[in-house]
């Protein structure tokens, strides 16, 4: 009686057993309410301008002289991207301005596609383990 019970037990668990599991493909993360509405672009302005404006005051003369293989006069040492560019802060700053459109449209589209590239990249996952499950053990005996 116990053996017949102990056997029907072991049959009914083998197909539960044996059956592969599923692969957990995990939900699209929770995106913040700034980054939806584009909150978080306007709130990035400033150091996106605080950024732009140590970027123009870099010295570039000693490096461009470097890769000419020659030392910088002084009036080249003091040379920035500023300089180089003929790009002023004031320009710089209108352009980061009219730019917040497209950086609002771009984060936007980014989070609507955010659910599929999830999905794609858990089926990924899933597809890689199921690969590496095919390879060959390193200690499977060789012919």
């Amino acid at each position: 009686m116990r053996f017949s019970l102990l056997v029907m037990l072991v049959v009914a668990a083998t197909p539960a057993v044996a059956a592969p599991v599923a692969p957990q493909i995990p939900a699209a993360p929770q995106i913040p309410r700034e980054i939806l509405d584009g909150t978080a672009v306007d709130q990035l302005q400033p150091m996106f301008k605080a950024l732009a404006r140590a970027f123009l005051n870099l010295p570039v003369g000693e490096i461009e002289a470097a890769a000419e293989g020659r030392s910088a006069r002084p009036d080249e040492a003091r040379r920035t991207v500023g300089d180089a560019t003929g790009m002023s802060e004031a320009e710089l700053n209108r352009e980061i301005a009219a730019s917040s459109g497209a950086l609002k449209a771009g984060s936007q589209a980014i989070v609507r596609a955010l659910p599929a590239i999830t999905r794609a990249l858990g089926e990924v996952g899933a597809e890689l383990e199921k690969a590496v499950a095919n390879l060959p053990s390193p200690t499977y005996p060789k012919r």
